[in-house]
């Protein structure tokens, strides 16, 4: 329904004055009332160039934008700007930054806290004014359960920051408990990652080119050599630090007004030293069934070409019971739901119900070794499928770029390559394995998935 609009209340008083104006000039001529009278009638004539604007539409609207909502969609090439990205980073964050189109911005996911000054801003818009900001927090955590979407959204917001030329330097790495010698090529393992902040020290002079002696030294040569450098600290997977309070402060130290830390971590218990310098950010799951609905079918659009079962599936997507069901079974996590709906899309919604009562990181496992177990009586193709997959989870590990030509490379040496296509169709089925460059390949798998098949190996 369309509301009064200020041009209408005027009109409406220009008019009733102008009655009464007439109604006293009947009864008592005189001056004062032809003055009245042309008074009213100005007014009239005012209120055609008066904005035809709803009442109650003066304030500010509900939502302003500041960074445009596909900021951070596009990937960026780093094949010319590898100076600029550390070669620490794994191969799956990589593939997050060279890969557009890898987050979807839903309503009510991100639960970012609002700040003075900041009132009307959508979280997602929160969390890019804060990069940018001077006089910002340093520090943002992005707290969530495996499969909500961590590092996905982080690297969006590194990819906005780039493109808004707000960094020139990207560094970071992963706390995970295998890392590469960039000088050997070999597999080194820390159980955890980093034990110390000296650790951290280590990996970021190895980054920065300046050698380590000791943590007081290490410190001072990090500030030094990020001096007029604007820069992004990529931490993924905090959670695996023992001493992660510990390493938080050794990444305030080296920021300042253009460093800034973003940290990915599955839990925020131990993290006491919270202040106005650090952000804390956290993913909520996926429950209104309108923007679960939003997201399956981005979903469908992005893995179709591979799995074009999926796109049988569309006209489910708004049916409330299916959506409803969705939601219960996978505890609004999107990874699951994904995960889910492609099992749907290969077999049928009543087998999906056949599910065991299992939630979170259980269920995650669960749905894995299916899936493994299922290549296993596929016969020959499954079986170089469970192969290929190994192979593709080292790789990752390696920091090696799985491009199409490699993976050639690979079943040539096998002398698999007439099987190559179809074991790739079960993997994209199965795990939801990612190319991100149709044309030479660009190939990654999910955090997840990389520390199930470890248990394999």
């Amino acid at each position: 329904m369309r509301l009064i609009s200020w041009k209408t209340i005027l009109r409406f008083i220009a008019l009733l004055s102008l009655l009464v104006a007439i109604g006293w000039a009947y009864f008592e001529p005189g001056f004062e009332p032809v003055l009245a009278i042309l008074g009213a009638v100005a007014a009239f004539i005012t209120s055609f160039f008066v904005d035809d604007a709803p009442l109650g539409n003066s304030q500010l609207p509900s939502e302003v934008t500041l960074f445009e909502a596909v900021c951070g969609d596009n990937g960026v090439d780093l094949a010319n700007q590898r100076l600029r990205v550390s070669a620490a980073f794994g191969a799956y964050f990589t593939s997050l930054l060279e890969r557009g189109q890898s987050y979807l911005t839903l309503s009510g996911q991100v639960d970012c806290p609002i700040r003075k000054g900041q009132e009307g801003l959508p979280p997602i818009q929160r969390l890019f004014w804060h990069l940018q900001n001077p006089k910002g927090p340093r520090l943002f955590i992005l707290a969530a359960e495996a499969g909500m979407g961590k590092s996905t959204l982080a690297a969006k917001l590194v990819r906005c920051l780039y493109e808004q030329e707000s960094i020139d330097m990207i560094l970071g790495d992963s706390a995970k408990s295998e890392h590469i010698d960039p000088a050997s090529g070999l597999l080194h393992t820390y159980s955890p990652g980093y034990q110390t902040a000296s650790s951290f020290y280590q990996r970021l002079c190895t980054q920065l080119g300046v050698p380590y002696e000791n943590d007081k030294l290490a410190l001072s040569d990090i500030r030094r050599r990020l001096v007029n450098r604007r820069a992004v600290i990529v931490v993924d997977n905090l959670e695996t630090v023992t001493r992660d309070d510990e390493l938080l402060q050794a990444l305030l130290q080296i920021t300042g007004r253009d460093i800034r830390v973003v940290v990915t971590t599955r839990k925020v218990t131990g993290l006491s030293t919270l202040d106005n310098q650090h952000l804390l950010v956290r993913l909520n799951q996926l429950q209104r069934p309108e923007i679960v609905s939003e997201f399956l079918r981005w979903h469908i659009q992005q893995y179709q070409d591979t799995h074009p079962d999926l796109s049988g599936l569309q006209s489910d997507m708004a049916d409330k019971k299916k959506i409803a069901w969705l939601v219960e079974k996978s505890g609004g996590i999107p990874l699951l739901m994904q995960l889910l709906i492609s099992d749907v899309a290969r077999s049928s919604w009543e087998q999906m119900r056949q599910l065991p009562t299992l939630f979170g990181t259980e269920l995650l496992d669960f749905l894995y070794e299916a899936r493994w177990q299922e290549l296993k009586m596929l016969g020959q193709t499954g079986l170089l499928a469970q192969e290929l997959l190994l192979w593709l989870k080292q790789a990752q590990y390696d920091n090696r770029k799985i491009t199409a030509k490699r993976l050639l490379e690979w079943a040539r040496e096998k002398d698999k390559e007439d099987d190559l296509n179809a074991a790739l169709i079960l993997l994209h089925e199965r795990f939801l394995i990612v190319n991100s460059d149709q044309n030479k390949g660009n190939y990654a798998i999910f955090p997840s998935l990389s520390e199930f098949l470890q248990k394999q190996s």
